[in-house]
């Protein structure tokens, strides 16, 4: 089942799979691969190339060593866990934005040049998976919520709390949803270091990874 791009948020931590593909070898040298899914007309194709594999999900079933231009293949996405960074506007992808992200225990670069992934999960091919831990989930990216001091704050994913005065800050707990006891007894169970830690378990890496300026898409 394809996975919208809305479904994911910046924080979010998702295990990601995809079955096997057939697939036909087009060219094929050292670590550079083009090929063309069966299901796909004939004047299509992919390619990847040897700085790419870091940047892809996909991997050929028994590897690529015995492959050869004219060889049939299966291209399929081993379990992997990512956690997001972003969600990025890309009009060339059919829902116009795309999940920016990176393998769990992989700290990220500005450069992008350490395994960074940036794509639509709807549109990778078959990709299925399932959210595994989200920051806040009781809370929706941009609610309002009040501290114990009565002060308003609006949170946006993963971590931040945005007071009126526009500073970033962390409020006062215990913390209150207006209007919504349930989402009020879920917040009084955690914390703000108790979320931020988890996630540290979770990802591998430390929330500072969001204060990164990313490159435009």
């Amino acid at each position: 089942m394809a996975i919208p791009v809305d479904a994911g948020r910046p924080g979010d931590v998702w295990r990601l799979r995809a079955d096997d593909r057939p697939v036909r070898i087009i060219e094929r040298y050292e670590q550079t691969v083009a090929f063309r899914p069966d299901a796909e007309p004939a004047h299509s194709g992919y390619g990847i190339g040897p700085r790419d594999w870091g940047h892809t999900l996909q991997r050929f079933r028994g590897g690529l060593e015995r492959l050869y231009a004219g060889d049939r293949a299966h291209v399929y996405v081993p379990e992997t866990e990512v956690y997001i960074l972003q969600i990025a506007n890309y009009e060339y992808y059919a829902s116009g934005k795309g999940w920016v992200a990176w393998r769990t225990g992989q700290p990220p670069t500005s450069e992008f040049a350490d395994g960074g992934l940036f794509f639509d999960p709807a549109s990778e091919w078959n990709l299925d998976g399932e959210l595994v831990h989200r920051p806040f989930p009781m809370l929706d990216d941009g609610a309002t919520v009040a501290d114990s001091h009565g002060r308003k704050w609006t949170f946006t994913a993963p971590f931040w709390f945005t007071g009126e005065d526009g500073r970033r800050e962390t409020p006062a707990w215990p913390l209150v949803v207006p209007g919504d006891d349930e989402r009020t007894r879920r917040l009084h169970g955690i914390s703000d270091a108790d979320q931020k830690s988890e996630w540290i378990a979770r990802s591998g890496v430390a929330p500072d990874v969001f204060d990164l300026e990313l490159p435009d898409w």
